[in-house]
């Protein structure tokens, strides 16, 4: 239920945040309306006039709105920070994740970012999950720090832009040897328009090794 609560916070202080910089880039009209809907307490009202004034700079404008105020409300209200959840995961022994990639002490530290799941589709508004499997082998069966690296990618209209990510774009994890799964939840704008497409590239390193990376995309119906 606190995480809920994060949630609701959030969503609700980045959605303001979205009518505010979005307004510093309409035309002068445009901000008297939007001002008076804000005073007025017509969230939607104003929301829909941001969307307007946001047309001008593409709909990627709107998006970026969106995120830059996620990350501005994180930075004022820490507490709201909704970290991802990594845990080992029971499907395979270490034995056998070894036994798998054809592991020997010799290769050092090993990290394999095994799979990447995403659903095909989301509605606006909508968080939608991103589930990644890692395979971490050390030669003294030890845990060992691992890099994560996140970005995010919105296409409109043919073009794609990146944004600022809703977590942490960049962690450092102390992993035990063996499977983990790590799950994260993505939020997307409550008026992401239909075809905006959302592509979440994750990636991970560890023993000052190349990242393993893979991306998934994730589209607004």
């Amino acid at each position: 239920m606190a995480q809920e609560s994060a949630y609701a916070a959030l969503d609700a202080c980045a959605k303001d945040e979205q009518i505010r910089l979005t307004a510093q880039g309409a035309a002068l009209g445009l901000v008297t309306g939007l001002g008076g809907a804000m005073f007025a307490g017509k969230k939607d009202k104003a929301l829909k006039a941001a969307a307007i004034g946001a047309a001008a700079g593409g709909v990627a404008g709107f998006a970026t709105a969106y995120y830059t105020g996620i990350d501005n409300c994180k930075k004022k209200n820490p507490q709201w920070m909704t970290e991802s959840a990594l845990v080992r995961d029971p499907s395979k022994s270490y034995q056998q994740v070894k036994k798998e990639h054809g592991y020997q002490a010799r290769d050092g530290i090993k990290l394999y970012l095994q799979d990447m799941a995403a659903p095909a589709s989301v509605q606006p508004g909508e968080r939608f999950a991103i589930d990644t499997v890692y395979d971490v082998m050390t030669p003294t069966d030890a845990e060992t720090e691992v890099v994560f690296q996140r970005k995010l990618f919105v296409t409109t209209d043919g073009k794609e832009t990146e944004m600022t990510f809703p977590l942490a774009s960049s962690t450092t994890r102390v992993v035990e040897a063996g499977r983990s799964k790590e799950t994260i939840h993505v939020p997307t704008p409550p008026n992401a328009a239909k075809g905006t497409t959302y592509r979440v590239e994750i990636s991970a390193a560890a023993g000052g090794k190349p990242a393993a990376t893979q991306s998934r995309t994730v589209s607004v119906i």
